[in-house]
């Protein structure tokens, strides 16, 4: 495992250990969510500046979020709960779907209803 794998392992798990969303670490971090996100997703440069502060928040040393982790059982189950969707966060489609049957009329993707049902 290289030092990037290990770097998105561990923001991963610390993040879902101390459950807290993308968008919430970044704001505690003072950094932008989609560094988080590239950061998680292993793609992306990321200053010393950014980890020390991303470590802060996390309650770590910056060495440990480099320390190569084996993954296991609760790992990949924090990994999954890091990685799922905030229960806040509605489906558009599902949403629309919805509004569909309540009202048997089907909408574009910009919300106008559609001719010709």
């Amino acid at each position: 495992m290289n030092a990037m794998e290990a770097l998105r392992r561990n923001v991963v798990f610390k993040r879902a250990e101390h459950g807290i969303s993308q968008s919430d670490l970044a704001q505690r971090a003072s950094v932008a969510r989609q560094t988080i996100s590239k950061i998680e997703s292993g793609r992306g440069d990321v200053t010393v500046s950014i980890l020390e502060k991303i470590a802060v928040v996390l309650g770590c040393g910056v060495e440990e979020l480099f320390e190569p982790r084996a993954l296991r059982v609760d790992d990949a189950e924090l990994e999954r709960r890091a990685n799922a969707p905030r229960s806040e966060f509605i489906d558009a489609r599902a949403l629309l779907n919805a509004v569909d049957e309540a009202n048997e009329v089907r909408y574009s993707r910009a919300g106008r209803p559609k001719m010709g049902r």
